[in-house]
């Protein structure tokens, strides 16, 4: 019933909002443009489309993104005071410190913008 009134685009998009936002595929160890295009059952064309129209950035700088928030709302949560800055690295969908590092080096614009909003 749903796909008979959106336009393929538009359902497209709201899947993509779904398994991306709601699910935080982000935070998947697996994440990767080909596991998204196969869940979405689009095209990886399709699902970079999707985020450069949407969201500004291609499907990795996105992931890249929104793994670093997560971290850093984890980090600054005193909930998790006791835990390890590893230990969060890993819970953001980064696969080691050095894959941390490199994402952090590759965005530091964006970084820097995220640790601004929170102090400021």
């Amino acid at each position: 019933m749903f796909r008979n009134f959106l336009k393929k685009e538009t359902r497209d998009k709201y899947l993509f909002e779904h398994h991306f936002f709601v699910n935080q595929y982000f935070l998947h160890k697996s994440v990767s443009i080909d596991n998204m295009a196969k869940i979405l059952n689009i095209n990886t064309d399709q699902v970079n489309q999707i985020a450069l129209s949407n969201y500004g950035m291609d499907f990795d700088m996105l992931c890249s993104k929104y793994k670093f928030q997560h971290f850093w709302s984890e980090f600054t949560n005193p909930l998790n005071a006791e835990l390890t800055v590893e230990s969060i690295i890993k819970s953001a969908g980064f696969n080691s410190n050095d894959d941390f590092s490199e994402s952090i080096m590759k965005h530091k614009e964006e970084s820097k913008y995220i640790l601004e909003k929170k102090y400021i």
